[in-house]
């Protein structure tokens, strides 16, 4: 069973940008590329710790790549791969974004208090 959760504005995020979005006890980072909106959990696989805790700044100066503030670890947005830095080879956990009416949403496996938290 999957716990549906509207990202608010997420219609409006406009291309090479993002969004940092909490529910279910999890942080996600929403982004859009290629006109596709993309979500992933703002945790590098480095340690375990939050890209970013600015919330909403998750991209390189460059605006190119999603950035881990803590090591510098770099991401390409479109797929999560960790192109630059110590989790140089993996990749952000990928979470799922249904659109229904117009509307975004982040659906979440019911078992998020286990660490499973995406499909």
């Amino acid at each position: 069973m999957f716990y549906k959760h509207l990202i608010p504005n997420a219609k409006y995020l406009t291309e090479g940008n993002s969004l940092h979005f909490q529910a279910k006890h999890a942080d996600f980072v929403i982004v859009k590329q290629q006109g596709t909106l993309l979500a992933y959990e703002n945790r590098c696989p480095h340690q375990k710790r939050s890209l970013s805790s600015d919330s909403e700044r998750f991209f390189d100066d460059d605006g190119d790549y999603l950035k881990c503030r803590h090591h510098g670890a770099l991401f390409t947005p479109s797929d999560g791969q960790c192109i630059a830095g110590p989790c140089q080879g993996k990749t952000l956990k990928r979470a799922t974004i249904g659109l229904e009416e117009g509307d975004f949403y982040l659906l979440i496996a019911e078992n998020i208090e286990s660490n499973s938290a995406v499909a």
